[in-house]
């Protein structure tokens, strides 16, 4: 293999041309014009211009030029259209907002790319499909992409070099020329492709890499057994209860289970006979392998309390995914130490082909329409709204918004039909989603007047509901939160004129605001809330205000003039607390 020759020219060619189909991309984007325009197609365009060409600079040879297009092109069509289908779910009234559709799909592409490419290599190839030529092939390909980049950015950087020079002498003509995204588009992808071509010519220099990687994690992979080993031994003392209350416990585990098989596949690599390890370390090794499940078990359980207490969410689903993984690995790893002892190693590759084809069906579905876990997110939590399990005010709408693109758009559509009449606070946090100013003024000022609950009968002037829509909609960040809103009629001054306290509730706060008629016109105060707030809110506004008393308590320090400077004084958030203040 190290003695195949490379179509050079060809490979130059293809990144040219890449590079300038990735320029009109970019600039599509910046003078908004198609595909830009549509997210769909933006998408598939990125998806097919990336991975088609990619793969083929990585997996030419001057024996596969054509057979091996007959694989990739209908791989690059296949992660086309599911880019199309994810860009395709973009929010409808904001379509700029894709980060939340681009990092996954961009993650879950690459990761089906980068699993197909040793597939396709070894079938063109015409050698044996088996797990250590699959394990030499995806390490060779890790390699050489990522040298070829690092190649790539030093190329940058001797040109970043070369216009400083000749700045410092008062021409800037190279400066302006790097910057330019004509210029720096094509010249990279050809930097990146010659990148490969070195590479893939001194393979004996990446087999050396791997080599030294692989005797590295050979002593990673005991300490890593080490650790776990210590851990199952430590939670009988400490109970499972801190895993759930600190943080991320499991996640952590996971990651955990993901070095170790990571350390493991990279020692072992399927062959029966290998023997990496003395015979005592061996079997510790193994002994390690066989508590896996333990961890799976943990994890299962951990998922699974999240799952019954919040409902689903993306994250909870691709943690169950993960799971679902490395749960297969370890119980198909167990199985092989259980029927085959010292040699089970010569089941492993079996298991890992498998479960790379697994990988790649499950990584095509999460990026259909027959997987789409933000789909699946946004059914479960209304399931969850419907049967009462998740109550009104805690939907989480910035959530719905935020991370779940289009069925979230839906989903808040849906609860706006199905409560936003009976339920006007909530009506309103959803009008509010996705957009900053209103679409309808008239509607929307009505929708925020009516969203106020007037206690003790108060009548809200009209003039006075003119002033506090245009105080509320000042900070759209409170309507989102808002879980209740109240105006109460108060005399604070004791002038025997009504005045108005408007409060807003959230989870967190009661934004309270003081309305006071003065010449004929209504002006907006705000004022401190000195009630229990945060971790110290143990009652609601509304269980507070049962009785709708209000006192009247004169301040502790009287208003200072010195001349004409007045001094108010307030207490400071450290005297609030002390007991000496509350009584």
């Amino acid at each position: 293999m190290e003695e195949l020759r490379y179509p050079t020219r060809l490979m130059l060619l293809i990144a040219l041309l890449q590079g300038l189909a990735l320029l009109l991309l970019h600039q599509s984007i910046d003078f908004e014009f198609w595909p830009a325009t549509a997210p769909q197609w933006l998408f598939a365009a990125y998806a097919l211009v990336i991975i088609g060409p990619g793969m083929y600079l990585l997996g030419v040879n001057n024996r596969n030029k054509v057979r091996l297009v007959t694989y990739i092109a209908p791989f690059a069509a296949l992660c086309a259209l599911l880019a199309f289908y994810t860009g395709g779910q973009a929010i409808p009234s904001s379509p700029s907002r894709l980060d939340t559709l681009l990092a996954p799909m961009t993650f879950t592409l690459a990761l089906l790319t980068f699993k197909a490419l040793m597939y396709v290599q070894v079938k063109t190839a015409a050698e044996p499909f088996v797990y250590p030529q699959l394990f030499h092939y995806s390490w060779r390909n890790l390699l050489t992409l990522g040298l070829a980049l690092a190649f790539t950015l030093v190329t940058w950087g001797v040109l970043m070099l070369w216009a400083a020079l000749f700045s410092v002498i008062n021409i800037d003509f190279f400066d302006e020329l790097f910057e330019q995204k004509w210029f720096y588009y094509p010249t990279l992808n050809l930097a990146l492709a010659l990148g490969v071509v070195l590479i893939r010519r001194l393979s004996i220099i990446v087999d050396t890499i791997k080599q030294l990687q692989q005797a590295l994690l050979k002593y990673l992979l005991v300490l890593l057994m080490f650790v776990s080993l210590i851990f199952l031994l430590a939670l009988p003392f400490t109970g499972l209860s801190p895993l759930w209350e600190e943080g991320p416990g499991s996640y952590l585990i996971l990651w955990m289970q993901a070095c170790l098989l990571f350390a493991l596949n990279s020692v072992y690599q399927g062959d029966a006979s290998e023997r990496p390890y003395s015979p005592f370390v061996h079997r510790f090794i193994y002994l390690g392998i066989l508590l896996l499940p333990v961890y799976s078990g943990l994890v299962f359980y951990g998922l699974s309390l999240r799952v019954e207490q919040y409902g689903w969410s993306v994250s909870r689903y691709w943690g169950m995914i993960v799971w679902m993984f490395l749960a297969l690995f370890s119980v198909g790893y167990v199985t092989c130490i259980v029927r085959y002892r010292d040699d089970w190693i010569g089941g492993l590759g079996r298991i890992n082909v498998a479960m790379g084809w697994l990988l790649m069906l499950v990584m095509i579905l999460v990026n259909s329409p027959f997987a789409d876990l933000r789909r699946l997110t946004a059914d479960n939590q209304l399931a969850r709204i419907e049967s009462g399990q998740t109550k009104l005010q805690n939907i989480d709408i910035p959530y719905f918004a935020n991370q779940l693109a289009l069925p979230g758009y839906l989903a808040i559509e849906q609860l706006k039909q199905t409560y936003g009449d009976s339920h006007p606070t909530l009506a309103l946090r959803l009008s509010r989603a996705y957009q900053e100013d209103a679409q309808e003024p008239e509607q929307d000022k009505l929708l925020v007047v009516n969203s106020i609950e007037c206690l003790n009968d108060c009548d809200m002037p009209p003039d006075l509901a003119d002033v506090i829509y245009d105080s509320l909609t000042k900070s759209n960040y409170l309507l989102r939160q808002a879980e209740q809103l109240y105006l109460l009629a108060v005399d604070p001054d004791g002038d025997n004129q009504t005045d108005y306290l408007l409060m807003l509730e959230t989870d967190y706060l009661v934004d309270a605001t003081l309305y006071m008629r003065r010449n004929s016109n209504w002006y907006p105060i705000d004022i401190e809330d000195l009630g229990p707030t945060g971790k110290d809110k143990t009652m609601t506004l509304r269980e507070h205000l049962q009785t709708l008393e209000v006192k009247y308590k004169q301040p502790q320090y009287r208003i200072m003039q010195i001349g004409d400077f007045h001094f108010n004084v307030t207490l400071k958030e450290q005297l609030k607390s002390s007991p000496e203040q509350r009584q």
